[in-house]
């Protein structure tokens, strides 16, 4: 055995237990998660984009889910006039990559629910790490369930290769093969905008978010324990918290009103608080204050009133950014001040 045989079959034992296909896909979602984070949002940026959330993760967990090579059955009588290629058990290449992008599109709105759940943004960041995460998992767990059956059963994209051109097409006819290929131009048509928001930063979601909250027992802010009956001149401890979900920093005002409201129109108000900070970008502002009532009423609605940017003179819920509001009963000095619970902020 000379030593280029030698060598030769060295290599081609080597690349047998190498996934080649699964290492280019790993290559890729390097170089493509390297361009989404430094790029500008160009068309080519777009392009590599679209194949980084539409075809990446779902073929690493398809190559996962089916590990080995297709096997052509014995000829029988055709079950089906309509049938467009000979039977077989496995998985074709064909359906190997019209599954990667249905398996992909599959799990956009499952990662976004489960981002949703944990209270985690949609930004390019998180999508880029749930890509990681996906396509890590099913690389691993693709090339362990390949070297686990034999050689000669195991996906090869290099048998693969070697066939093309020698009368083993990838696929069996012309209409299976255009099927294919119109599955995958749907898919990338009907979830372009997705991929857009991804490839691109400055489409990145931007809002602002609120709430209005109390000081818990351990003195941490908590969505429980609102005040509901009060005395009118006393001192209501309470605590709002902004976030700033935009893309550049910005001053914010959060202006509280007490309003008395009849027949869902607020037939008068006065001004009981007012705070201002400049929150940067992703950063929340929390700011614990205490809201004095200047009169009594039944049912009052302690209102909150969050803009981003200048207050208008017209200080309303159909020009702030968020609105909040708590009911509240307050009570004139010396009149009691039943004590309760409840909950009324949106």
């Amino acid at each position: 055995m000379t030593v280029s045989e030698t060598a030769r079959r060295v290599v081609s034992s080597t690349l047998s237990l190498v996934p080649i296909d699964l290492v280019l896909v790993l290559a890729y979602v390097t170089f493509a998660t390297a361009a989404v984070e430094t790029g500008q949002g160009s068309t080519v940026q777009f392009l590599i984009g679209v194949g980084l959330v539409l075809f990446a993760p779902g073929y690493t967990v398809v190559a996962a889910l089916f590990p080995g090579r297709p096997r052509q059955r014995e000829e029988r009588q055709p079950t089906s006039v309509l049938a467009l290629a000979r039977p077989h058990d496995g998985v074709l290449v064909r359906e190997r990559l019209a599954l990667a992008f249905g398996v992909s599109v599959l799990l956009l709105p499952i990662v976004a629910v489960g981002f949703g759940a944990v209270g985690v943004s949609l930004t390019t960041t998180s999508i880029l790490a749930a890509v990681w995460g996906i396509v890590g998992v099913g690389a691993v767990v693709g090339t362990l369930r390949r070297l686990a059956l034999p050689e000669r059963e195991r996906f090869d994209l290099l048998m693969v290769a070697q066939r093309v051109g020698t009368g083993r097409p990838l696929a069996d006819d012309s209409t299976t093969t255009l099927l294919t290929v119109g599955l995958c131009c749907m898919v990338v048509v009907a979830l372009g905008a997705f991929s857009v928001a991804i490839a691109g930063p400055s489409q990145s979601m931007s809002y602002t978010s609120a709430s209005l909250l109390t000081t818990g027992q351990n003195g941490e802010p908590v969505a429980s324990g609102y005040p509901a009956n009060v005395s009118q001149g006393d001192a209501v401890p309470l605590v709002v918290r902004v976030t700033n979900n935009h893309d550049t920093a910005a001053d914010y005002t959060v202006v509280t009103r007490l309003q008395r409201v009849e027949g869902g129109t607020v037939q008068s108000g006065k001004r009981v608080w007012q705070g201002q900070t400049r929150v940067g970008v992703n950063e929340t502002w929390t700011q614990n204050h205490t809201v004095t009532p200047p009169f009594a009423g039944q049912d009052l609605r302690l209102t909150y009133f969050v803009y981003r940017g200048s207050v208008p003179e017209t200080v309303s819920q159909s020009t702030a950014d968020e609105v909040l509001y708590l009911r509240l009963d307050v009570f004139p000095n010396g009149a009691g001040n039943p004590t309760g619970n409840t909950t009324g902020q949106r």
